[in-house]
């Protein structure tokens, strides 16, 4: 029989500076979209982007939310983030492994 218990999940995101990531934080917090955002720091991104290889600093960030509000909270750092293509990826997160109170408390904060 399959787990109907609520589940979380950690969107990783990358941001071009402190400024609208933590605006994106506060906004995603207030709306009730996520319960924690960890705000990583600067780190290096190397990729292809129009045929030319780039390299820049960039920002990670983690938004933990509930796999119910993951799709709200997606489309919202779409609309709040500066880049033409921002990087979203929604994680899972595995239940059995991680801590369950934890996971009571995000699915409480995205309810």
């Amino acid at each position: 029989m399959p787990d109907t218990a609520p589940t979380i999940c950690l969107l990783y995101t990358t941001w071009p500076d402190e400024e609208s990531v933590t605006r994106a934080a506060h906004r995603l917090l207030e709306q009730g979209l996520i319960a924690c955002a960890n705000i990583l720091g600067r780190s290096q991104s190397i990729y292809r982007w129009e045929d030319e290889v780039q390299s820049e600093r960039e920002i990670i960030a983690l938004f933990k939310t509930s796999s119910a509000s993951a799709r709200q909270a997606r489309a919202e750092i779409s609309a709040l983030h500066p880049y033409d293509e921002p990087c979203i990826l929604a994680l899972d997160v595995n239940s059995a492994l991680s801590a369950e109170s934890f996971q009571n408390w995000v699915i409480e904060q995205t309810s």
